[in-house]
């Protein structure tokens, strides 16, 4: 078995490859510890990772890790901060090892159990192309965008694929981070790190006003390297917003609708710009890196390629499954491994009756599932979701259960046959793309008029087959309104535990 894992960085992660180039788990850290993006690997996930028989790490630790991790080890060997490794968990997921109290000693531990690492960028690129769902990789191009690495912004990354050397060949880098800036203006906005999404939908109520502001503002700083004059990437997030605040406090009060606005059209305009590049490698396209979870600008960059995969994780949590995969591939040569569907995580094997599902969905509008494998990724994916009767504006219902923003959008499920006939444009498993309705069902239209849409094959192992399937013959629509079993800021519950808690707590059935 490989393990390829992503550890004390956020959104901690594990993925299990066996011998014959199955996925056996995969999962994040955050739906055993109930802490959103949580940096660290739970017991289980830890247990699971020290059985494998290689294990793999998503950046290379072996040449600076005390730098990366502890920063030298010296002003972290608190008492307080000699505990940050595990206390943050609930008791249920700590482990009880005493010889665990020193930082230090926890540190050498870990670090001496990984057999080889895969840089940051590159575990990006794996975890795309190895699980691709075309067979050659002739024409095939992959691009990265994200936020920042351990120690830089070079973040923007254009790869072939070498077969020879099993090696990623790099045709650009740039620092001119889309993720980094993103994530600062949304700040901006009011929100917080892991809000991007959030920004992204708010977007589609403004208008861009202050787009020449923020192309000259992301010119300028990346222009100067403010970014990279330290090679701690914290430090780095601070000169950025050092060097930003000037900029914003002349600007004044701004209209946050509108800036958000501005944001998202200077980020589709840059995405543009990277995929156009990346067209001229290839003309089927795997994109990864937590700026692939920008549905609007995928939208308009699928028209560019032949062919594109994201994967149903393309975040930093999704790197443990790329650092796997390429290991395995080294192992045991071929350039893919099998991935069949994003249901990956943990186990929920209880029986739940379509028919009784579609009753109450049809007399209360609303409920959740929780059965099967958790899927694999931010998204819920008709596993660990809550669902609607999409006849009716429920937005308001749901939004009241998950306690979120009026203007986040909803997306549907649907058959996968069904879907020409109520939508129009690109689509896939994951909710990657907006789509334009046929139709006037307003609790899965946005206020741009268009829809995330994810289509469910017949083969799909979800227990939402089936349920949409008895809504459809009762009903004569293809689809029920989706959204993740979560209260905002929250993890997704993962287990029967969470299933039953969430039940209870928010008066919500959970089948």
């Amino acid at each position: 078995m490989i393990a390829g894992i992503v550890n004390m960085a956020h959104d901690a992660s594990l993925a299990l490859i066996d011998d014959d180039g199955n996925i056996d788990f995969a999962s994040s850290s955050e739906r055993y510890c109930k802490i959103k993006h949580h940096t660290h690997l739970s017991k289980t996930l830890l247990d699971k990772f020290m059985d494998a028989d290689t294990k793999v790490f998503y950046e290379d630790i072996f040449m600076d890790h005390k730098e990366m991790f502890w920063l030298g080890g010296k002003h972290l060997k608190s008492k307080k901060m000699s505990k940050a490794f595990w206390t943050q968990l609930p008791d249920n997921e700590r482990p009880n090892y005493g010889l665990f109290r020193d930082l230090s000693y926890r540190s050498d531990f870990f670090f001496k159990a990984i057999d080889t690492c895969l840089d940051h960028h590159r575990s990006h690129a794996a975890a795309a192309f190895y699980t691709r769902p075309w067979e050659s990789y002739a024409d095939t191009v992959i691009m990265s965008l994200d936020g920042a690495s351990k120690d830089t912004f070079t973040s923007n990354n254009i790869y072939t694929y070498d077969k020879d050397t099993n090696t990623f060949e790099n045709h650009l880098t740039s620092s001119h981070s889309i993720g980094q800036f993103y994530s600062e203006v949304t700040e901006r906005v009011g929100y917080h790190n892991f809000e991007e999404g959030t920004v992204m939908g708010l977007s589609c109520y403004g208008e861009p006003e202050y787009y020449d502001f923020l192309k000259k503002l992301h010119i300028d700083l990346f222009s100067q390297e403010v970014h990279i004059k330290t090679s701690v990437l914290m430090l780095g997030e601070r000169n950025i917003r050092n060097f930003c605040d000037p900029h914003f406090k002349k600007l004044g009060d701004f209209n946050k609708v509108n800036m958000a606005a501005s944001l998202q059209k200077w980020a589709e305009e840059k995405i543009m710009h990277y995929a156009k590049i990346a067209r001229q490698y290839g003309s089927k396209l795997c994109y990864s890196g937590g700026v692939a979870q920008n549905i609007l600008a995928n939208s308009k960059i699928r028209d560019l390629f032949d062919d594109m995969w994201i994967t149903s994780d393309p975040t930093d949590g999704g790197n443990s499954l790329g650092c796997a995969a390429w290991e395995y591939c080294n192992q045991f040569g071929g350039t893919k491994i099998n991935w069949i569907d994003a249901y990956l995580g943990h186990d929920i094997d209880r029986e739940v009756n379509p028919r009784e599902v579609v009753d109450y969905i049809l007399e209360y509008k609303v409920c959740g599932i929780a059965n099967g494998k958790a899927e694999w990724g931010p998204r819920a994916l008709g596993n660990r979701s809550l669902i609607g009767d999409v006849r009716y504006d429920i937005k308001d219902t749901v939004n009241a259960i998950k306690k979120r923003e009026y203007f986040r959008p909803f997306g549907p499920l649907i058959l996968e046959e069904e879907f020409n006939k109520w939508f129009e444009g690109h689509t896939n498993g994951y909710m990657q793309y907006v789509c334009k309705p046929k139709h006037d069902l307003q609790s899965i239209i946005h206020v741009d008029g268009t829809s995330r849409v994810q289509t469910v094959p017949a083969n799909s192992r979800s227990i939402i087959r089936p349920i949409l399937e008895e809504y459809f013959e009762r009903t004569g629509v293809p689809m029920l309104l989706n959204t993740s079993l979560n209260i905002k800021g929250r993890p997704m519950v993962n287990d029967e535990k969470d299933a039953n808690r969430f039940e209870k707590k928010y008066n919500v059935r959970v089948f």
